[in-house]
């Protein structure tokens, strides 16, 4: 009995996964991933109202406190009507506290009021009635409280773990504690692990075990073959087919948008950096040449097996010289436009999809035109993080495996061209804020690298020098000449370093 089982079991399997490997191949979808993600999303809901129903039946009435506490009851003939219950709030992206002051200090030293209307006597009546002293008496209480601010949660550190989120999935991992609220959630908890782990698990596992075969024995052949516009036929057919596959692997539900912007021949692209399957989603529609930090085990392994059959750039970020040679590399690729499009992650580091942190400007010194691609996971049925620090890539990628689901929507941006006179620092700025713009992410200027690193003293001078420029615009001290080469003016025009994202 248990054999005939075992056998029926196995048959169908691989009877799925033949199935899934034809739709991956041929680019077809049936739809049932969108429907039964619509579903679980549906009982997520439900469970959260669930939870805050039984919350509210726990908590005691203000009356049953006032018996208990010895208070009379009310001695009036007309009850009052019960208050209403408020529901708790459920975010995701819910702060700590609401940092109205660190937005306001942030506003001071960035906004420029506008003098136009102001004449030159009366912006310089203006400036010399506002001293210095005096600004800087009204703002540190301000100064202050920001400060405090930051310290309780400051608006960098927490993009460097996962984003919390608006309700529980019922993924084991979303919990520290087991928390028993009813029977029912109970029930689906359990009869999530038993889908997850024994019926789903198994063929994304056999469909991966499939995509990374077919990837190593594709691109052996491949990069055998001597005639380069074959070669590259070749393996644009066999990494969209692979790709598409792996992406099947995490029941993938990928949207892609304005596809019409999207880089066929040459260029740059440039994208937010989530995880390492950024480029699994972004493979599943494009073909591309990579560039990126050189990594060790199942990564590495993977590095290697697709420079196997296309020019990418692999580097190692300590290594002073790999600088030069990097971004002449880039330079003769970009120069080409036979090669495919290279794809660029300019933050240099994952970040957890609710901001776009600070983008080298290494690809923006090579290219004049930029293609941005946004892009934005929904976290609800899987998050895609990646946090280094904790985990590992193979159990990453095994996590991945046993959530629910990963969706992202995909975004082409028309291509961006640097305007003259801009420079390479601008035109990064410009485009990270057309990306979060699009993608509904917060635009930060703090550099990813510290997730791994103190704050560098380029960053406190360049604070320092909005504060300066602050004080310039609204006291007396703009009648004031500056130094024509202070320390100041030296850390703002030194380049930034040259780190590919």
């Amino acid at each position: 009995m248990f054999h005939q089982l075992y056998y029926i079991l196995f048959y169908f399997i691989c009877g799925l996964v033949t199935f899934v490997i034809f739709l991956s191949v041929t680019g077809k979808s049936t739809g049932i991933r969108e429907q039964c993600a619509n579903f679980l999303i549906a009982v997520f809901e439900w469970a959260a109202s669930q939870a805050v129903d039984e919350n509210e039946e726990d908590t005691p009435r203000e009356d049953d406190e006032n018996k208990d506490n010895g208070y009379p009851e009310s001695t009036n003939e007309e009850e009052l009507p019960p208050m209403p219950r408020k529901r708790r709030k459920i975010s995701g992206d819910q702060p700590l506290i609401s940092r109205q002051w660190s937005h306001a200090i942030e506003n001071k030293l960035t906004s420029r009021p506008s003098e136009s209307s102001l004449d030159g006597e009366e912006f310089q009546e203006r400036s010399q009635k506002n001293s210095t002293v005096k600004v800087l008496v009204n703002d540190t209480i301000e100064f202050v409280t920001a400060g405090v601010e930051s310290i309780i949660e400051d608006r960098v550190t927490n993009r460097f773990k996962a984003a919390d989120l608006a309700s529980w999935n019922f993924l084991s991992r979303n919990k520290d504690v087991y928390i028993y609220i009813n029977w029912k959630l109970t029930l689906i908890w359990v009869l999530g692990i038993i889908i997850r782990y024994v019926f789903l698990f198994p063929v994304r596992l056999m469909l991966f075990v499939i995509a990374i075969s077919l990837m190593l024995v594709s691109t052996a052949v491949i990069g055998l073959v001597p005639n380069p516009e074959t070669r590259k036929k070749l393996n644009s057919t066999a990494m969209l087919m692979c790709f598409r596959i792996f992406s099947r692997a995490f029941s993938s539900i990928i949207r892609y948008h304005d596809k019409e912007n999207k880089a066929n021949g040459g260029g740059i692209c440039v994208a937010n950096h989530t995880s390492p399957i950024d480029v699994m989603i972004l493979s599943c529609d494009n073909v591309y040449a990579m560039i990126g930090q050189k990594q060790g085990g199942f990564l590495g392994l993977l590095q290697r097996t697709l420079s196997r059959a296309e020019h990418h750039i692999w580097f190692e970020r300590s290594e002073a010289k790999d600088r030069a040679s990097v971004t002449k590399a880039l330079q003769e690729h970009v120069n080409d436009p036979t090669k495919l499009p290279i794809l660029i992650f300019p933050e240099g580091t994952c970040i957890n999809n609710t901001s776009v942190m600070l983008f080298k400007k290494g690809s923006f010194e090579v290219a004049s035109t930029i293609y941005p691609i946004a892009m934005r996971y929904d976290n609800r049925l899987g998050d895609a993080f990646w946090n280094s620090h904790i985990t590992g890539y193979f159990l990453y990628l095994m996590s991945m495996m046993t959530s629910w689901a990963i969706i992202c929507d995909v975004w082409y941006l028309p291509p961006v061209t640097r305007d003259e006179g801009e420079s390479a620092i601008d035109f990064a700025r410009r485009v990270k804020k057309m990306i979060a713009k699009k993608g509904g992410l917060i635009d930060l200027e703090w550099d990813g690298n510290l997730k791994r690193a103190f704050v560098s003293e380029k960053l406190k001078i360049e604070q320092k020098d909005a504060f300066y420029n602050y004080l310039t615009r609204t006291t007396s001290i703009c009648t004031c000449k500056p130094p024509e080469e202070d320390e100041v003016s030296k850390w703002r025009h030194r380049d930034q370093d040259d780190e590919l994202g």
